[in-house]
């Protein structure tokens, strides 16, 4: 189980840093089917979303009732995020003060301690993603102060409540566009893609019945879905990159976040790996979080050093490819220097404080 998800994590990862680089005109010039599979790439992050739910019901299905565990989940887990974002974003403040890209429009606060804010002004595009998985971490540390029999009752709750909201909202959605700041409300806390997390969160616990579906039936559902999903594509491209657009949000979670459940749910049922390649990439996913920091930062240094739109399609496809070879080896030594080296001294401490009986 662990080494697909771990796989996953990887791909993911790489599948949104590339999405982010053809935003800078990195690939360009690439084959129609490259061009296809580059512009779906923010579908990484919703596989992000339901793997972490996965990862939340796995990790949390022994935890007692209990305030101290409680506490120790959410220390760690935020642990695990802010001590891996902070030095990276120590690393974008250096570079972009070099640059003199960094300009009043960036908000250090709201990119520091993570908090909800129009994507323009954090200092890395992605983090918004880091935001919605502090907020599914407290609720879960909510859950765990109840007795285990109700926790997924009270997901279920939580799910139910999430889904009346938003089809409320859907069937009244204007017909202009959504701004982020029009309500940050009903763009951060009732978010549609929020049921992604759920969603893993469910997948996990209905998988771990020995009669859930084997990995070929969750494999084709996954392909009746992404058939749709690239079947329904043109009634979203009114609105700038389509599902990733605020606007088609609700859509998002139903096709892509689908798309993801069944593609987890595939990964879950398969047996451990054999092959060498399947286990190299396994071990790739522990580097995932760093991809996922970094490679904004990567793209940055190497726009600032090799100017893409002095070279020809050939020389710009290579020297992309070349940024993301690089970014995967710089990605595994701030895992190993920095991001997991930090989490495991906080960890450790948080875990000796508390004394959790089980995390």
């Amino acid at each position: 189980m662990i080494e697909y998800i771990q796989i996953l994590r990887f791909l993911a990862a790489i599948w949104v840093a590339i999405f982010h680089g053809s935003m800078v005109g990195m690939f360009a010039g690439s084959a129609p089917w490259i061009d296809l599979f580059i512009n779906w790439g923010y579908a990484g992050v919703d596989i992000f979303f339901v793997i972490s739910g996965v990862i939340m019901a796995h990790s949390t299905r022994n935890t007692p009732a209990q305030p101290r565990a409680a506490g120790a989940f959410f220390l760690i887990r935020f642990s695990r995020i802010y001590t891996g974002w902070w030095p990276a974003m120590l690393l974008y403040v250096i570079f972009f003060k070099m640059t003199h890209q960094l300009g009043p429009e960036v908000d250090l606060k709201a990119s520091f301690f993570l908090y909800f804010k129009e994507l323009s002004g954090l200092i890395n595009i992605a983090i918004w993603s880091l935001m919605f998985e502090l907020y599914f971490y407290i609720i879960v540390t909510i859950s765990l102060l109840l007795q285990k029999q109700y926790r997924t009752p009270f997901f279920g709750l939580l799910f139910t409540i999430l889904i009346v909201i938003n089809f409320y909202l859907f069937i009244d959605r204007p017909t202009t566009n959504i701004h982020p700041d029009s309500n940050w409300i009903q763009m951060f806390y009732i978010a549609p893609i929020v049921a992604e997390f759920f969603m893993g969160y469910f997948l996990y616990n209905y998988v771990k019945k020995t009669s859930s579906p084997s990995w070929k039936a969750w494999g084709f559902i996954a392909i009746l879905l992404i058939s749709l999903t690239i079947y329904s594509a043109p009634h979203f491209a009114n609105h700038p990159y389509g599902l990733a657009n605020l606007y088609y949000w609700p859509e998002r979670a139903v096709l892509i976040g689908g798309t993801a459940l069944a593609i987890v749910g595939m990964a879950l049922k398969l047996p451990p790996p054999q092959n060498k390649i399947a286990r190299a990439l396994a071990i790739l996913g522990d580097y995932s979080y760093s991809i996922y920091l970094l490679h904004i930062l990567a793209f940055g240094v190497m726009l600032s050093l090799l100017p893409l739109g002095n070279f020809d399609n050939h020389f710009r496809i290579a020297i992309s490819v070349a940024t993301i070879l690089v970014l995967i080896l710089v990605s595994a030594a701030y895992y190993h220097w920095v991001e997991h080296p930090a989490y495991m001294f906080f960890r450790n401490r948080i875990s000796r404080l508390l004394n959790p009986s089980s995390q």
